[in-house]
């Protein structure tokens, strides 16, 4: 089964109205497991008077904010035990 398969049904959900009163939250999802990730709060901004563009963004935000990035930890950095 492709890894879209078992982020699919989540996605689905969210954009239904099963999922009405779910807003503002994170999941994650890995094989059968799903996650509620704890949310996270601003650590840097950027304003620019004239708004953004895709290379404003490249040239501007992205060099600037680099140094703050999370590292992109695989799940056996985070999870003690193997995806269900």
């Amino acid at each position: 089964m492709a890894e879209s398969d078992k982020i699919a049904p989540l996605a689905v959900f969210l954009g239904s109205e099963l999922a009405g009163d779910v807003t503002g939250q994170i999941f994650t999802v890995r094989k059968n497991e799903i996650f509620l990730m704890s949310q996270p709060r601003p650590i840097r901004s950027m304003h620019r008077s004239e708004g953004w563009s895709v290379d404003s963004i490249a040239s501007d935000m992205a060099p600037a904010f680099r140094s703050s990035f999370y590292p992109a930890d695989r799940s056996a950095d985070i999870f003690g035990w193997d995806p269900v």
